[in-house]
């Protein structure tokens, strides 16, 4: 049946914010020789992602094209540096069709070893050991954007030729409140059932400066998505089907494309934008899309989004009908919405 088939799998969301989890706890371990530790000596630190049932971690190996994948780094402002390559698990591998390529990912639990060399002039006494981690995770249903955690393992150098490990994990540092649209003092703002969106402004894929306001008169899906997330490429095929049958009864879909969501910046390079354009039309999502320039700060600023896909289903006056949840049939809500008029 066309209803069964057009069922989206979309996020959870409540009334007043995103129901968002935190899937990975990383934790970091050093480990020393039995020998005193000096400048020029090496050692190894362990970085373990547990990861929660049914979400996954992509590979720092994973391909361009898909998904994003981990980066694992050592700050340079401190007494230590890779040694050497990084000795990564073996990842899973699965061709996703909604990328086209095959994906690497690892599920459950994931520890990366990290050679590390103590630097030359290295000051005795306790020192930290940083290590920085950026990665996305996703599951079947939604992806979360990139985050980015700092961890910390004490290592102790004696100037007498005597030394001490000890290793302290710290947990990951959530963004900060410019990164995270879902900061407590922001939920309150958070648009619910029949509020009023308010208008703004934003670039599209042609290049032309645009309105929310124009699409004022019909009924107006607001889909945010990105090129790194699996699951928003799979809605649009489905997001079609509605688009054709419905567009002649006044309804239209505004795609937001959010490829820098959660990350520091909200600029996009000419290529990245390119992509995004190509991605668009290879999957028929033929109505209108706003950069990731500007459609971003309306992720952020206006409905606090946190998870894609998220959309959000806004009526002939601009006011929100629906925060679209998970297998909601969004072609029923449609036909029953068209049919009281």
């Amino acid at each position: 049946m066309l209803a069964a088939a057009l069922m989206l799998v979309l996020p959870m969301m409540s009334a007043t914010a995103q129901d968002v989890d935190d899937p990975i706890t990383w934790s970091l371990k050093a480990s020393a020789p039995p020998s005193p530790l000096k400048p020029g000596d090496k050692f190894t630190v362990l970085l373990t992602a547990k990861i929660l049932e049914g979400w996954h971690l992509y590979s720092p190996e994973q391909q361009p094209g898909g998904p994003i994948p981990t980066r694992i780094s050592l700050p340079a402002d401190q007494p230590f540096k890779l040694a050497d390559a990084i000795d990564l698990p073996l990842p899973r591998t699965e061709i996703d069709p909604n990328f086209n390529l095959e994906t690497q990912f690892y599920e459950e639990e994931a520890t990366f070893s990290l050679p590390v060399v103590i630097a030359a002039g290295a000051p005795a006494g306790k020192q930290e050991v940083q290590v920085n981690v950026s990665f996305q995770t996703c599951n079947g249903e939604r992806c979360l954007p990139p985050k980015q955690v700092k961890l910390v393992a004490e290592i102790s150098i004696a100037a007498s030729g005597q030394s001490t490990l000890a290793t302290t994990a710290q947990p990951p540092l959530k963004q900060s409140a410019a990164n995270s649209p879902a900061t407590t003092g922001a939920q309150t703002t958070v648009l619910t059932v029949g509020a009023s969106v308010p208008d703004f402004a934003f670039t599209d894929f042609n290049g032309k400066s645009r309105k929310f306001s124009e699409f004022r008169g019909k009924y107006v899906l607001l889909d945010f998505w990105a090129t790194w997330c699996s699951p928003c490429l799979a809605d649009m095929p489905r997001l079609r089907q509605l688009y054709d049958k419905y567009q002649a009864r006044g309804f239209d879909i505004l795609g937001l494309d959010s490829e820098t969501l959660g990350q520091d910046t909200d600029e996009t390079d000419q290529q990245t934008q390119e992509q995004a354009k190509k991605v668009a039309a290879a999957k028929g999502a033929v109505w209108t899309h706003a950069t990731a320039a500007t459609a971003v700060p309306v992720a952020n600023k206006v409905f606090k989004v946190q998870i894609l896909p998220t959309k959000i289903l806004i009526d002939r006056e601009g006011k929100v009908v629906a925060w679209v949840k998970e297998k909601d049939d969004l072609d029923a809500m449609l036909a029953k919405l068209l049919a009281k008029e």
